[in-house]
């Protein structure tokens, strides 16, 4: 028996040693392979003969670029003077090449749009931002697009105008108890919450009091808190490795991991996309609507006949029950986070310079004359708004690290030979302060957008685009315009806005995402206008 046992024995031992060896032969050969390719990855700006920054091997130059207390677009700036005008990073092992050469810009954002058409993939191809404008590519997202744009439409955004009147005489009122308090107004989360109920109203059919309950409603502190953690650990592993991306795609995809603010959305609007299907006489005036129509359009003519009949034409810009519910979501992303820092910033900047804020308190008396609700038409008559909204929107664009491209294919760009697949990164901070195209660049000074000032304008076109520019700008511009002018009117015709002992001096900033946010809490008084 010891002779049967004892080979056994031997057997097993050897076995286990030759298992050990090949397990970490393979882990060997794995690492040779992954740290072989990594490096194949951070060598193409070399190749490319575009100067870059020294790249880590795991993270790229992400670990300088985001981290507490880390500003990218005061990085972006430093490797700017460091680099020049046309340079790359990388994130992980991707390569992301930075232009703010404005001729670049143009060609990349306008002139060569064909080959620039999409927004780099996404890490995670998660519902529900694949069917969005944000993620949807190519022939599918210039479909749905031109479905979209007729939502803000002029016509369109004068019956919005309705919506927006009624939240800010919410608005006014916490304005007035807080003015009679003698208490200082937070205006950051005060204009969350306007923002956010004119937006679930406007695009969700969905009638919020975040205004009145931001410490208890639940809406208000999911959405705030999806934008805040949006960057999480899970997105970070996807950047640095690249299976883990689609390992977490085909997870949140199959086991519906979205956050409780998608899924609260997500129900909402398949009610009502229901209620609505059953009574399609009536008719509202929202997104949601403009999309249920659009995809409701069984037949579709151009005007031809065939054997007598309408020729229908391809049924390709239907909307699908998942791009409606996708675009309504994403529409509500994109107008509540913006729109309410370029209302706290331009309301900051008024506070800071009082002779400002007076001449435009003048401009409301003599157009206006009423504390009423305003119409498209007044709001849209208001010149010296204008200059000092498109000003405020130079200093601090809505959004600072959201102007990227995708190649379609390998193209010269001035001197620059962009590969297929390369991210194009368009430092919008940047451009909107360059004082080669703005002098004095940190100056709020709304002249510069003043009638004269346009009509004697030699600035690059490209030198001023906080909505983007070409093709695949901002589809919503129109209406958060609309929404931050007349929220901005109907504030100063009944209060004079005063810095007080909390006010920050200067602002602090922190990027979570895309956008620029205050860090700190914008503390600024309200007293009531004789």
């Amino acid at each position: 028996m010891q002779g049967p046992i004892a080979a056994l024995a031997w057997l097993w031992t050897n076995l286990s040693v030759f298992t050990l060896t090949l397990l970490l032969s393979s882990i060997v050969l794995y690492l040779y392979q992954w740290v072989k390719e990594r490096r194949q990855y951070h060598s193409i700006f070399a190749k490319m003969g575009v100067p870059y920054v020294k790249p880590h091997l795991l993270y790229g130059s992400n670990h300088q670029i985001r981290g507490k207390g880390i500003l990218p677009t005061d990085v972006i700036s430093k490797w700017v003077k460091t680099y020049g005008k046309v340079f790359g990073y990388y994130v992980g092992w991707k390569p992301m090449i930075v232009v703010s050469d404005l001729d670049m810009v143009k060609d990349i954002l306008i002139k060569e749009f064909h080959n620039f058409a999409n927004r780099p993939k996404l890490v995670i191809e998660a519902q529900p931002v694949v069917h969005t404008v944000v993620g949807l590519r190519d022939q599918r997202w210039k479909d749905v697009r031109s479905i979209l744009a007729p939502t803000f439409s002029m016509v369109k955004m004068k019956h919005m105008a309705g919506i927006m009147n009624e939240k800010v005489n919410e608005l006014l009122t916490i304005i007035d108890n807080k003015s009679k308090a003698g208490v200082p107004i937070e205006w950051y989360s005060t204009y969350q919450g306007l923002t956010l109920d004119v937006i679930s109203e406007c695009a969700l059919a969905m009638k919020t009091t975040c205004q009145r309950d931001q410490e208890k409603d639940e809406f208000f502190t999911a959405v705030r808190s999806f934008l805040k953690n949006a960057v999480n650990p899970a997105i970070i592993l996807a950047l640095y490795f690249r299976g883990f991306g689609k390992i977490l795609s085909f997870i949140s995809n199959r086991f519906a991991l979205s956050g409780r603010m998608t899924q609260m959305i997500v129900r909402h609007v398949k009610t009502v996309i229901d209620i609505r299907r059953k009574d399609l006489h009536v008719k509202n005036v929202d997104v949601l609507q403009l999309m249920l129509e659009a995809a409701e359009s069984r037949v579709d003519t151009d005007g031809s006949t065939l054997n007598g009949l309408p020729k229908e034409k391809p049924k390709h810009k239907l909307l699908s029950d998942e791009e409606i519910i996708a675009n309504a979501w994403v529409f509500l992303l994109g107008g509540f986070e913006t729109t309410a820092n370029s209302l706290t910033y331009t309301t900051y900047l008024l506070t800071q310079n009082q002779h400002i804020q007076d001449k435009l308190y003048q401009e409301l008396q003599d157009k206006i004359k009423t504390d009423g609700q305003l119409t498209y038409e007044q709001v849209n008559s208001l010149t010296y708004l204008d200059q000092v909204f498109s000003e405020a929107l130079r200093l601090h664009p809505p959004v600072v690290t959201f102007i990227t491209r995708e190649a379609a294919e390998d193209m010269q760009i001035g001197d620059v030979h962009i590969p297929k697949d390369m991210n194009v990164l368009i430092p919008i901070w940047l451009l909107q302060r360059d004082p080669e195209q703005w002098p004095d660049p940190l100056k709020f000074d709304p002249d510069r957008f003043s009638p004269e000032a346009k009509a004697n304008n030699t600035r690059h076109p490209m030198a001023y685009i906080p909505f983007g520019a070409g093709p695949r700008n901002c589809v919503g511009m129109r209406f958060a315009q609309l929404e931050a002018k007349l929220t901005l009117a109907r504030v100063l015709l009944n209060y004079r806005l005063v810095p007080c002992e909390e006010t920050p001096n200067p602002l602090k900033f922190e990027i979570p995402t895309v956008a620029i946010n205050p860090a700190d809490p914008v503390l600024i008084k309200a007293i009531p206008r004789e």
